[in-house]
């Protein structure tokens, strides 16, 4: 038996009274009429020819509360109890009236065909209706369920931003006060702070390498790391290749006998493959140690490594910049050759060197949290580039199309008309240095 509710009630039907019931209260109250007639008018039970037939009542009422089929029993019950009493000389007159017998019938019939109408009308809207309920409340639990969700992320990400561009952003900040050259205990703590935050690392340490020797004391560490093994499988595959490895890619190139109580050992490498140090992880969160979490400390660590051999190095400001611009560019070059991160080099090449200072007053206003503007030292004045880190291609027309909607906004010309755009994809087949110098040579 279906369950009845507020959204479906199908008591409303005669389908859920019992077939028993329905023939039991139309015979009784067939009879019941009948037997009214014969106590009330008892001349006359059936009221043949009177103003009203009363017993019509009882194969309407039939009719109308079960429908057709209980209205046509009603009246052949009718009928039958009029031709016994037509036999016992009760009903007065030679024959039986037949036009009272087929007005009963077909009040009865049409009334009990109505109800059939709006029982089959009222069956299809509960449907519809439970259908819809149905649906509500799945959307309801989904709803909910989604919520959750969203919160629960909410808090996590209020707490822990795992932007790559967000991490970018505070390395360059952080890394940039750091006191003394190369890998020693003040770098190597805020390389660490830094892996820890955006790692989840419990337990791990950097081992500094001189002169192509793996140092065995750390210069910083986290949690209670122990003493490093030198000849540790994963430590030594991954100086071997250069690159981070893990548990997960030496299980799956079947290494299944693999004896180390390292997760993963990350080289610290620059663009130039100078490699200074390891980063030995022996402890992080299952649900950090994740190919997303693993591809972002080894980013990362390459931008780390960039900025600690660019603090070694001393010159004057104008070189400064300009071997600032080639270490990043360098490092997103190997980004996007070795993970496949988009970003796009554009060099801009003016008719003046009062344009190219006003359009580079502009460029800096636009400047985005990465974006790496210089001047060439040995170019003329009427030249500018711009490194666009995790920039597309159609990111770098997005952005090139608001600085030549500025540009018009302010000086009424068009970028074009007084510049030469030449813009470059890095990828793995790009040789962004060379193409650079062809663009420096090229007139505007």
């Amino acid at each position: 038996m279906i369950k009845s509710d507020v959204y479906g009630d199908l008591s409303l039907s005669s389908k859920e009274t019992a077939a028993w019931v329905k023939w039991l209260e139309t015979i009784l109250m067939t009879l019941l009429f009948l037997a009214v007639g014969i106590w009330l008018n008892p001349e006359n039970p059936l009221f043949i020819g009177e103003t009203f037939p009363w017993p019509v009542l009882a194969a309407l009422g039939a009719g109308l509360r079960y429908g057709f089929m209980m209205a046509l029993v009603s009246s052949a019950l009718m009928f039958t109890g009029a031709a016994l009493m037509y036999r016992a000389g009760v009903v007065p007159g030679d024959q039986l009236p037949y036009t009272w017998g087929v007005g009963i019938l077909a009040t009865s019939l049409l009334a009990g065909e109505f109800r059939d109408y709006w029982d089959r009308r009222i069956e299809k809207l509960v449907a519809a209706n439970q259908y819809r309920h149905v649906r509500l409340e799945e959307f309801t639990r989904n709803f909910y369920l989604l919520k959750v969700s969203h919160d629960r992320l909410e808090q996590q990400l209020a707490g822990n931003s795992n932007s790559l561009r967000e991490a970018l952003r505070r390395l360059y900040s952080e890394i940039s006060h750091a006191r003394g050259t190369g890998l020693n205990a003040e770098t190597g703590a805020l390389i660490m702070r830094l892996l820890v935050r955006y790692g989840q690392l419990q337990v791990a340490a950097i081992y500094p390498i001189h002169a192509g020797e793996l140092v065995k004391e750390p210069v910083a560490t986290v949690g209670n790391s122990g003493r490093l093994n030198p000849d540790d499988p994963l430590l030594v595959h991954a100086l071997e290749q250069r690159t981070l490895v893990s548990v997960h890619t030496e299980y799956r190139d079947n290494r299944g006998d693999l004896d180390t109580h390292l997760l993963l050992a990350l080289p610290l490498i620059d663009s130039e493959q100078h490699m200074i140090g390891v980063v030995a992880v022996e402890a992080m969160p299952f649900f950090s140690f994740q190919p997303k979490t693993l591809r972002l400390l080894a980013i990362m660590a390459g931008h780390m490594t960039d900025m600690l051999l660019e603090h070694s190095q001393v010159s004057g400001q104008a070189q400064a910049d300009w071997r600032h611009f080639l270490f990043q560019l360098a490092r997103v070059n190997s980004d996007a050759r070795d993970h496949n991160l988009p970003s796009t080099l554009v060099h801009f090449d003016f008719n003046s060197a009062a344009s190219a200072n006003h359009v580079h007053q502009m460029i800096q206003q636009m400047r985005r949290g990465l974006d790496v503007i210089t001047q060439p030292p040995e170019a003329e004045d009427t030249q500018i580039v711009v490194l666009l880190p995790l920039t597309d291609e159609l990111g770098a027309a997005a952005y090139l199309q608001r600085l030549a909607d500025a540009v018009q906004q302010q000086s009424g010309r068009y970028l074009e008309s007084f510049a030469r755009i030449q813009q470059l994809p890095l990828g793995k087949k790009t040789n962004p240095t060379e193409w650079l110098e062809r663009q420096q040579k090229e007139p505007a």
